[in-house]
């Protein structure tokens, strides 16, 4: 779970710095690190009690998710470097353009980590559901 922590380093970091113009971006990339870290654990739980179609109904959001978080973590940590330098007087416009996209992604984009954890938990039934309905 190390990539789960570094998000969850990154949120704290973003919470600590006080940057008025990343909104709610540290709150939302510790939901998306949360959900991770819980379908993480059933994921293993599922592969590890022998449950293969369990693993394999939530593969697909369970990447999708991976690839939320890390994506919003990554810009997080970019909008933190931009309002370093912007705090050391570095006046480039792409500071600013760096802080609004991680906002933008943590308010539009980033909310989907709830939904992709639904599916995650509950796709293995659906597909076992799904090949019954298929078998008749």
């Amino acid at each position: 779970h190390a990539a789960i922590a570094g998000m969850r380093r990154t949120a704290s970091r973003a919470t600590n710095a006080h940057v008025p113009a990343l909104g709610d971006t540290a709150a939302r990339l510790r939901d998306a690190a949360d959900s991770l870290d819980r379908t993480t654990i059933h994921l293993l739980k599922a592969l590890s009690g022998n449950q293969p179609d369990e693993a394999l109904g939530g593969a697909t959001p369970y990447l999708r998710l991976f690839g939320l978080a890390e994506g919003l973590a990554a810009l997080t940590e970019a909008a933190l470097a931009s309002h370093e330098a912007q705090k050391q007087g570095d006046t480039d416009p792409v500071h600013a353009g760096r802080i609004a996209l991680a906002r933008f992604f943590a308010d539009n984009i980033a909310p989907g980590a709830a939904g992709l954890e639904v599916a995650v938990m509950d796709g293995g039934a659906s597909l076992r559901e799904g090949e019954a309905a298929l078998a008749n």
